[in-house]
């Protein structure tokens, strides 16, 4: 939706964040299938023409649930050499794992991938901004002769996070860190 100055209505904007907690709530509680018009607006104690006003439709709504929900992740600081960036990288990544909002979410926004075309796209562009920034880090790896000149950013990112994605997708995010922590020292390892 295009930001309007009517946007800045408190009242607006407190709707649309109504609007939004109970979308998530019902996609958390019972998948996308629940989130329907009716139930948003029921759950949230808005009117759905109001709903309607901030979405045109129900795929779009949980669109911006997703949005909502995606990390910012600063982008790398190079100027400290290729290890601390790497570490600075995945000790975002922890950070992001370890916040139980994100981890209650993660499920439901995967499964999103798979109900509404548009969330495909949307988690692919975000995946190509993380490939981005690790693309930096591992082309300073390269320069300071850490890593050869075949390693694929897209193959670091899923070496790296993989192990940290699943460790949080089966409960076990309590020893993210330690785990983060093993998982760089092996990828470091392997290229000495």
């Amino acid at each position: 939706m295009a930001a309007t100055g009517t946007e800045c209505d408190p009242r607006i904007v407190r709707s649309r964040a109504k609007l939004l907690a109970a979308a998530t709530e019902l996609l958390v509680e019972s998948g996308p299938r629940a989130v329907t018009v009716d139930a948003v607006a029921e759950r949230s104690g808005v009117a759905k023409s109001t709903l309607y006003r901030h979405w045109a439709s129900r795929d779009e709504l949980l669109v911006d649930v997703m949005r909502s929900h995606l990390p910012d992740a600063p982008p790398a600081d190079l100027g400290a050499g290729f290890e601390a960036a790497l570490r600075a990288q995945i000790a975002t990544v922890v950070r992001v794992f370890s916040d139980p909002e994100w981890v209650r979410i993660l499920p439901s926004l995967i499964s999103l991938q798979h109900h509404v075309p548009q969330m495909a796209e949307l988690m692919a562009v975000d995946r190509e901004a993380n490939v981005a920034m690790l693309r930096d880090v591992v082309a300073l790896g390269r320069a300071e002769g850490r890593l050869p000149a075949d390693v694929d950013a897209r193959t670091v990112l899923h070496l790296l996070i993989g192990p940290l994605m699943f460790a949080v997708l089966s409960g076990d995010g309590d020893r993210l860190q330690e785990l983060a922590d093993e998982v760089v020292a092996r990828f470091l390892a392997s290229y000495r």
